[in-house]
């Protein structure tokens, strides 16, 4: 009698382990398929993880920050027009004719506290030269920072212009615009002390 129930309990496990499961779905396409929302305190995937096959896009796997925690995907094709977790944005930004190089200050209108901006690289389409020296070599001040809850630009040759003979300045200005659900900013002020030589106070990531 012993035997006889072995082998049905061994039959059961073995129908089991191959079943489909599927929990709102009458079709489930995998061994467990959840059609709606599921809730863990934890995610473990299995080593060596897939991957993509040649004809096979990519997707993001993003977690949102506490409290809500919810795992989303993202792909391109999904949402064209909405903000990618990096984003590259191009602005081209015509000077004040009477300065033709000076962008004190340009409102990007890009949300401060949801995004994180850097300046990837830039470009200046005239030459410019001081007055007083003509030796020095210019020096741009090139910046993003945050003001009013959004992102602002400056861009700027200090002390030095095109001359007047050249037509007015364009800066062309390459950002990168990183989700802060996943990324960070440090800032962090520090003293050489007179010396030329200094170190962190402490390490900001480890």
């Amino acid at each position: 009698m012993t035997k006889i129930i072995s082998m049905v309990i061994l039959v059961g496990t073995s129908v089991l382990a191959n079943a489909q499961v599927g929990i709102n779905t009458a079709n489930p396409e995998k061994e467990l398929t959840v059609n709606g929302t599921m809730k863990t305190s934890g995610v473990v995937f299995k080593q060596p993880m897939e991957k993509l096959k040649a004809d096979e896009n990519y997707t993001f796997i993003i977690k949102s920050p506490a409290p809500e925690n919810k795992i989303t995907a993202y792909n391109d094709s999904f949402v064209p027009n909405s903000p990618a977790p990096i984003n590259l944005i191009q602005f081209k930004i015509t000077c004040d004719p009477s300065d033709k190089d000076w962008v004190n200050q340009f409102d990007t209108k890009i949300n401060s506290s949801k995004f994180l901006v850097v300046i990837s690289s830039f470009g200046f389409t005239q030459p410019t030269r001081t007055f007083t020296s003509d030796w020095v070599t210019p020096m741009p001040q090139i910046f993003a920072y945050s003001s009013g809850g959004t992102w602002k630009l400056k861009a700027d040759y200090q002390g030095f212009a095109p001359d007047n003979s050249f037509p007015t300045g364009i800066w062309t200005l390459n950002l990168l615009v990183f989700d802060r659900s996943y990324a960070k900013d440090f800032n962090s002020t520090q003293s050489l002390n007179a010396s030329t030589t200094g170190a962190a106070a402490a390490p900001l990531i480890q």
